[in-house]
């Protein structure tokens, strides 16, 4: 059986377009305003999530009576509220902000639409559901929730009607009220206002749960849209199961599946089936050899520990020595792998802001971070260490980068907040640290710190560490992790980051050329060329298919560094 199971996950997994609208909008709330941030109700129905907001001081509440501080922000959640709802809080003394789903407000519309022109609203949901409870608002008292065909039929007679649908409603439940609605409606207007990525989701899920042994439904308990991909799940293949974490799965859930699909819903985030998809191999009893599990489990820590991080530093730091024709120095290499293993390390441990709720999980992450953090300040130390060994011009540059980047994350002294504000902030800092560590401190060491050569490296530098921030950002988003517009590909979007990141590659391999037909050190010119069009067909991957899970993704990424430093090694062979 081990070697014919099929493992699949829905490719519409992830947050939907309104999820991740309304927690972009907090979050830059959360960034760029110093006013306590409230959402009226969960923002969204995730349990892992809305733990991850807390943790960054966005808080829910069941009504704007709880909310003590003045104009403290409160966040109109995705699903929406009623009108009078809306109207009562916007003369509180609190500045309101609506992250409505977009799909949700053109429903709203759409009924609002109708019952000005007379029509009674059939709305097909669940009728406890926020969502539902906003719409009924914009009825005026003229508006029927049923769940089904049957609970329509006990509904009056009407002359004139519109019937809608909530937004994550399946589909044949509401074409099949609509029929019924027919029947008791002298003019009945049908709005199918099922959005498309729900409707993509559910279909998906019909298609590949039909073939499956086993379906494994990732999501919140309380999320309709999950529930409703259950129901669908269980109608269709041999064994359905809905989970809200990966540790619910058990061995014996596996026994006799062979095909296996992983779906999700509207408000689960990739990282989370991600995680299901990783346990699910690891339960599935698949005939795997031991080497290699151990391998990859080998790899997996020296990712996730920041290990290749810094073996992609001490590489880049190998070619800009090399491009500056600076005598390759072991204590380099060394300090900027301390340097990048130190602030990654900490970058990470700020960002370990997934951890599932309850007690348990959060003492183990507090530990993680204490670990992380501590190893981060001693391997800092020993990097500032090496730093002044060199001189100490370059002790203080070191010291003054090193500190920018772990104090980052959190708040920056002197105002420079505000920096932390800027789009593609992250990405900016991180592509300066790396330049100064990998480039200018050689040339500063060798006493050329303005040198062409020196100049030239760190401009290399610094864009292609600029381009491997985009690309994990790029990663990050498309896992629906909590990042920000501090990331370039949040602030500009999927077609400005491309066209940015092809122009950079057209940039480098145009100055590479152009030194190259110069006669300056045409072969290492060569060499960095071959090694440039690896990170273009990075980029054309991450632009036509999804990236892959994380790990895949930062190993791919920091491998452009690693075949750099290797071409630029065969040089002198």
């Amino acid at each position: 059986m081990g070697e014919k199971i099929q493992i699949t996950m829905a490719k519409s997994a992830g947050f939907c377009p309104g999820v991740k609208n309304a927690i972009d909008k907090v979050l830059e709330l959360a960034k760029n305003r110093k006013k306590p941030i409230y959402t009226l109700g969960p923002l969204i129905h995730n349990k892992q999530v809305i733990e991850t907001l807390r943790e960054k001081g966005i808080h829910a509440v069941n009504s704007a009576d709880e909310i003590k501080e003045k104009r403290a922000i409160l966040v109109i959640r995705a699903h929406g509220i009623p009108p009078e709802e809306e109207t009562k809080i916007r003369a509180l003394d609190l500045e309101v902000v609506d992250a409505t789903c977009a799909l949700v407000k053109h429903v709203q519309e759409n009924i609002r639409t109708h019952t000005l022109k007379g029509y009674s609203t059939i709305i097909v949901g669940d009728k406890d559901h926020a969502e539902v409870v906003g719409l009924m608002g914009y009825t005026e008292g003229r508006g029927f929730v049923v769940s089904g065909p049957e609970e329509v039929k006990s509904l009056p007679h009407f002359k004139k009607a519109n019937i809608v649908a909530q937004t994550t409603q399946e589909e044949d439940v509401f074409l099949a009220a609509a029929k019924e609605a027919r029947k008791i409606a002298d003019d009945l207007t049908v709005s199918n206002t099922i959005c498309n990525p729900t409707r993509q989701r559910q279909k998906e899920t019909a298609e590949f749960s039909k073939d499956s042994d086993l379906v494994i439904v990732v999501g919140g308990k309380n999320s309709a849209n999950t529930a409703r991909l259950f129901q669908i799940c269980e109608r269709l293949a041999k064994k359905a199961v809905h989970i809200e974490r990966e540790d619910e799965l058990k061995k014996s859930l596996f026994e006799g599946a062979s095909n296996i699909f992983i779906t999700a819903g509207a408000s689960t985030p990739t990282w989370m089936t991600e995680k299901v998809l990783e346990k699910a191999r690891e339960l599935a009893g698949r005939e795997v050899n031991p080497v290699m599990e151990q391998l990859a489990f080998a790899w997996k820590l020296i990712i996730t520990g920041s290990l290749y991080t810094a073996l992609a530093a001490a590489a880049l730091t190998y070619v800009c020595m090399k491009l500056e024709r600076v005598p390759v120095s072991v204590k380099f290499l060394l300090m900027a792998g301390l340097f990048a293993f130190s602030l990654h390390m900490a970058n990470r441990a700020a960002e370990k802001g997934t951890a599932a709720p309850g007690k348990a999980r959060r003492l183990l992450f507090v530990k993680y971070r204490v670990a992380s953090r501590f190893t981060a300040l001693v391997c800092g130390a020993l990097a500032i260490l090496l730093s002044a060994a060199l001189g100490w011009k370059i002790f203080l540059a070191a010291a003054f980068f090193w500190g920018v980047g772990m104090l980052y994350p959190y708040k920056l002294p002197m105002g420079l907040e505000k920096f932390g504000n800027f789009p593609a902030s992250k990405d900016i800092v991180t592509a300066l640290g790396w330049a100064f560590m990998c480039a200018y401190a050689p040339g500063l060491w060798r006493g050329g710190a303005l040198s062409n050569s020196t100049q030239l490296a760190i401009f290399f530098a610094f864009l292609l560490v600029f381009t491997r921030s985009v690309l994990f950002g790029v990663s990050h988003a498309h896992s629906d992790m909590i990042v920000g517009k501090e990331n370039f590909y949040k602030a500009a979007g999927p077609t400005l980051t491309y066209f940015t990141l092809l122009a950079i590659f057209l940039l480098l391999a145009g100055i590479l050329f152009s030194l190259k037909s110069a006669g300056w050190q045409p072969h290492l010119a060569a060499a960095l060329i071959t090694g440039l069009f690896y990170y273009l067909g990075l980029m054309l991957f991450f632009y036509f298919r999804k990236p892959p899970e994380h790990i895949t993704a930062e190993t791919l990424i920091d491998t452009q560094f690693i075949i750099l430093a290797v071409l630029a090694y065969s040089v002198n062979k």
